[in-house]
């Protein structure tokens, strides 16, 4: 959508509270502004829901670089953010345009609960006035409801009675299983966690899940939980030692409102024979509890750290396999020799932990006898990393790619990343709407599980046709998306996107 505004208009605008129809998908050239604060998207929940912690303060909104941005001799150009309808801010733009400076904050005032419909428009030197096709973001500030009246886990009535024994556990596959009642509210991509500690408020977390579709149910209006089976091994059981534990849950959703958190439900324990004491391990690179922490992959480029506490009860003579993550999958490491002889302290590789990350891995140490069991679990979160390249095409210049100086195709590029390997993958694919009919968009692939072969230089990731690209709408903003899988293509991490406008013109 295009017409004349003056600057008078701009700038007198923005001291009021305006506000401006969201725009038409059909005739809005500029791709939808983006949100970093977003939480991974779930299948069967809504997308785009805003990091619960980010409606505390003002929301950061980016737009990508427009075509042919004037020089500031021109004259001043400005990007207006609406929300709702409702006016945000206008930011002026009169010097050479640098990337970190292309966004916008919402104020606190509108981080209501809902579905709010984000676009911007851009207003260039010379008065012209184009609107970018909207976003859809969540905003959940809502947490679960725990089952109203008896919040507890639910235990075989054997184990209340008479607590969890030896007996129990042969006859049971080496577990205990306890159930959660249903919980109102619940939603894919909720997170399950339980524990089994010495104290109603313990740390010690025994496991955790995600909810998928398969765990919910709808009841009238009203999604629901379906009950959860929790296992507690046999060998947590024992390692946590005889006498009275609580057993209790937490459940949080994906935006990340405050955990709620059941009543602990007190069990005798009196499982044998006695345990060793063996401590839980810990990651040296990483920060947090003993039994859970956080990595930053920053601080593991020449691999990590597995240490097992000095006084875990590991005797003469005796040798200790290490595990991180589990055996015989992407990521998954084990190793009995220590970084010197004689040190409780394993070396990881740095191949090993990209695997991981935006997720959890799990370690343990196990000591070579057949009689001892393995030692608690560890759980390490492994961030993000950062400092991604940008996807680079020659025949993208200034914002804008030229059909009529294009040769056969326009090819695409990607530099070095942190952790690349070549057991990764990238799928890279241009997104835009289709010419003669703006109101759909048209994808046209790049690359799609391109496996990489090196782990250093530019990687070509492929071409598009020209034949192609014509079907992308004229003076209208397409982008182009980058992806890389660490896992084996379970999971793919989102690369820095690149928006261009496609011309025709001498």
């Amino acid at each position: 959508m295009t017409r004349k505004r003056t600057t008078q208009e701009i700038t007198d605008s923005s001291n009021a509270s305006t506000t401006a129809p969201s725009p038409a998908t059909d005739t809005a050239l500029l791709v939808p502004p983006t949100v970093p604060d977003l939480v991974p998207d779930v299948e069967g929940a809504p997308s785009n829901v805003v990091d619960f912690i980010a409606t505390y303060k003002p929301l950061r909104v980016e737009f990508p670089e427009w075509a042919h941005p004037a020089p500031p001799e021109l004259g001043i150009e400005y990007v207006t953010l609406y929300w709702k309808d409702e006016k945000v801010d206008t930011k002026p733009f009169n010097k050479p345009i640098q990337p970190e400076d292309l966004f916008i904050l919402a104020p606190v005032r509108f981080m209501i609960e809902g579905q709010h419909k984000l676009h911007y428009e851009l207003c260039d030197y010379k008065g012209d006035l184009s609107q970018s096709r909207p976003l859809t973001i969540y905003i959940d500030k809502t947490p679960p409801l725990l089952a109203p009246g008896d919040d507890k886990l639910q235990f075989p009535e054997s184990i209340i009675r008479e607590g969890v024994t030896e007996d129990y556990l042969k006859a049971n596959d080496d577990k205990v299983t306890a159930t959660v009642p249903p919980f109102l509210g619940a939603e894919p991509g909720d997170s399950v966690k339980w524990y089994w500690s010495d104290d109603p408020v313990g740390e010690q977390m025994v496991g955790m899940i995600k909810l998928t579709k398969d765990h919910i149910e709808i009841l009238g209006t009203q999604s629901s939980s379906k009950p959860l089976e929790l296992d507690f091994p046999g060998v947590f059981i024992r390692q946590s030692g005889n006498g009275t534990r609580f057993a209790r849950y937490e459940v949080q959703d994906r935006a990340g409102t405050a955990p709620q958190r059941a009543l602990a439900r007190s069990l005798l324990s009196d499982p044998s024979p006695p345990p060793r004491e063996l401590p839980p391990p810990r990651i040296k690179e990483a920060t947090g509890s003993d039994y859970f922490s956080t990595l930053d992959p920053a601080k593991a480029a020449n691999g990590v750290t597995f240490v097992i506490p000095k006084d875990a009860d590991i005797r003469p003579g005796e040798t200790v396999t290490v595990h991180w993550g589990e055996p015989g999958t992407l990521g998954g490491y084990s190793t009995s020799t220590p970084t010197s002889p004689g040190a409780r302290e394993y070396l990881i590789p740095r191949m090993h932990v990209p695997p991981h990350m935006d997720n959890r891995v799990e370690l343990y140490y196990q000591i070579n006898k057949p009689d001892v069991p393995p030692s608690p679990s560890h759980f390490v979160t492994v961030r993000r990393i950062e400092g991604l390249p940008i996807v680079q095409s020659i025949s993208i210049r200034d914002g804008a790619l030229n059909l009529r100086y294009l040769g056969n195709s326009a090819s695409f590029t990607l530099g070095d990343w942190s952790f690349r390997h070549t057991s990764q993958f990238i799928n890279a694919w241009i997104l835009g709407v289709e010419r003669g009919n703006i109101g759909r968009e048209i994808r046209l692939p790049i690359a799609t599980e391109l496996p990489v072969t090196t782990e250093a230089g530019i990687i070509t990731l492929g071409t598009v046709s020209k034949t192609d690209l014509v079907k992308l709408a004229l003076k209208y903003q397409f982008q182009v998306f980058v992806e890389v899988s660490f896992d084996d293509k379970v999971s793919w991490l989102k690369f820095p996107d690149v928006a261009a406008q496609l011309i025709d013109e001498a």
